[in-house]
């Protein structure tokens, strides 16, 4: 009779452990969403961004010398017209159409712009028109995606690019007395 209790109590501890068992081996679910499945159709470099890089200053070159033939003084004026071409450097992995979408400006291109330069001066003096230009150097920020049946990817591939696209022009009149 005593040995009832005990394999009673013996009984109910190897019930336990099965169950425990059992909840253990169980199979864990994941209620989380099953990851898409992509399928890569290629890749494509696009233009993320254009920022201001740097300026590039030529220097001051005379590109006129007028004569006053007024006793009175003269005030004379020359219009200046001074050009880049449109030129790009580095990594430019976009397509040229590409640049000229975005950027409005086509490798090759020549960009030009024009100042009048007034100055005034005796007579039999030389006014001598200096000119310069400050080249604008644009950075071109460009990345790959690749093309996916959910849409594009951005990808760690970055290329960079530098564009000469923009020209400001400067001049100064210099008085001279003739043949000087």
């Amino acid at each position: 009779m005593r040995w009832k209790p005990l394999f009673a109590v013996l009984l109910g501890l190897l019930m336990v452990g099965v169950t425990a068992g059992s909840v253990v081996a169980a199979p864990l679910q994941n209620h989380s969403k099953p990851m898409p499945q992509y399928a890569i159709y290629g890749t494509e470099w696009k233009i993320d961004g254009v920022y201001y890089y740097a300026t590039e200053y030529t220097p001051e070159q005379v590109v006129a010398i007028e004569t006053c033939d007024s006793s009175a003084g003269c005030s004379l004026s020359e219009n200046i017209k001074e050009c880049i071409t449109v030129t790009v450097s580095g990594d430019l992995e976009v397509n040229a159409v590409v640049v000229k979408e975005k950027l409005g400006v086509s490798i090759g291109q020549q960009i030009c712009r024009s100042i009048t330069c007034t100055g005034s001066c005796r007579y039999g003096e030389e006014i001598w028109f200096w000119a310069n230009k400050d080249i604008i150097v644009k950075k071109i920020v460009q990345r790959e995606y690749l093309i996916t049946n959910h849409g594009e990817i951005a990808t760690s591939n970055v290329a960079y690019a530098y564009i000469k696209m923009g020209i400001v022009p400067h001049c100064r009149p210099e008085s001279h007395p003739q043949g000087g």
